[in-house]
């Protein structure tokens, strides 16, 4: 003969599964943060972010062989927006004072010994990189300290973008 279900034990567990899922999708982060091989599509790197979460790009400048910081934030759940670069000494594709394009404008700060350009409005979709070869050494560094040294997941010379997408967009894909 067969056994009828319990129907208590189904009703909790029912109840259980009403407020764990509702829980972990308030936990959830609104946003992922990607790192992805351009030609390949492989995901190299994924972690949650917040809005208006920074994290840094530091690397060494090619020519002047000293350490840039490009400072970064998450402006939606689509956008990647430049905040700040830090700089000591002027080289190639580094700015020399401030900029006003059509769409956006730089201020340039002298600080402390450094070169600290502001950026309003410098938004991305994706930020595209050529993960340096011999002295670049790129770096992502999160607010939490944690970092993703980019040699450590792929090889240099390898194009490379990083954007965010939404949290639930990502997991269903």
């Amino acid at each position: 003969m067969l056994k009828r279900p319990n129907l208590r034990a189904l009703l909790w567990i029912l109840l259980g599964v009403l407020l764990v899922v509702p829980t972990a999708l308030l936990a959830a982060p609104p946003a992922i943060i990607i790192v992805q091989e351009h030609q390949t599509g492989k995901v190299l790197f994924k972690e949650g972010v917040e809005m208006g979460e920074t994290f840094t790009l530091d690397y060494i400048h090619s020519v002047t062989k000293q350490p840039v910081q490009e400072i970064y934030y998450v402006k939606d759940q689509k956008t990647l927006a430049l905040k700040e670069m830090h700089y000591d000494s002027f080289g190639s594709n580094l700015p020399v004072g401030p900029e006003k394009l059509a769409h956006e404008k730089t201020s340039f700060i002298v600080e402390e010994g450094f070169y600290k350009i502001i950026y309003e409005n410098r938004t991305f979709e994706r930020v595209p990189l050529r993960v340096g070869q011999v002295v670049a050494d790129h770096t992502l560094i999160f607010g939490d300290g944690t970092s993703l040294r980019l040699l450590d997941v792929t090889e240099g010379g390898c194009y490379v973008d990083f954007y965010v997408q939404p949290f639930f967009e990502n997991v269903l894909m």
